[in-house]
């Protein structure tokens, strides 16, 4: 699973770019804006096409999904620690299709089976937060279960170190700073990471 989440800030035609990312292939998009208002989270949604709402994973105002038929819902640390088993179970039963982050393996042995996924990381360097640095070691390799969620390599993914999160065992990879750095190339660097991921035969 290749996985794109958006800037946390707001991008000058945002909207469109995702409407393009989503036309060239993109399979998962987290929409993750720190800090935004529901009204001005509604205005972006509005502007993304239906067609595409289904592939949009939310991080912020999970009480708006159901109006615009949004199925992913994403739990901050923060969130998940809020909510109870029985709360996440329900969402699964609605045909809620839930994720998570963690920063530490151990966390993951307590994760939830309601979770589908959860990101870990940062695997690298990241690009878009600067000094925070992956301190895993060369030879880390996830301790996947298989009853736990798939685990999503995230922190300086682009297409010259994606197999090298695959090869630590990771389902797949997060990016987005590779993508949103340069909000002019987004499109042509998500084609890039795009033909990586297709490379690796996942």
């Amino acid at each position: 699973m290749l996985i794109i989440i958006s800037s946390p800030s707001t991008i000058v035609e945002e909207a469109r770019i995702i409407n393009t990312l989503f036309e060239e292939g993109l399979e998962v998009l987290h929409l993750r804006k720190p800090g935004i208002v529901i009204d001005e989270l509604v205005t972006l949604l509005e502007k993304i096409n239906s067609q595409y709402l289904h592939r949009i994973a939310l991080h912020q105002h999970h009480a708006i999904a159901d109006d615009f038929g949004i199925k992913r819902l994403h739990f901050t640390e923060v969130m998940r620690k809020e909510s109870t088993e029985e709360k996440l179970c329900q969402l699964v039963n609605e045909k809620k299709v839930l994720s998570t982050s963690i920063h530490l393996t151990e966390e993951y042995l307590n994760l939830s089976s309601c979770f589908s996924y959860t990101f870990y990381g940062p695997v690298f360097d990241s690009i878009s937060k600067q000094g925070y640095t992956s301190t895993i070691p060369n030879d880390f390799v996830f301790p996947v279960q298989s009853s736990h969620p798939k685990p999503i390599a995230i922190g300086g993914i682009d297409a010259t170190n994606m197999q090298r999160a695959l090869d630590m065992e990771f389902y797949g990879v997060a990016a987005l700073g590779t993508i949103w750095q340069k909000p002019g190339e987004s499109i042509q660097q998500f084609k890039t990471l795009q033909k990586a991921w297709k490379q690796t035969g996942r």
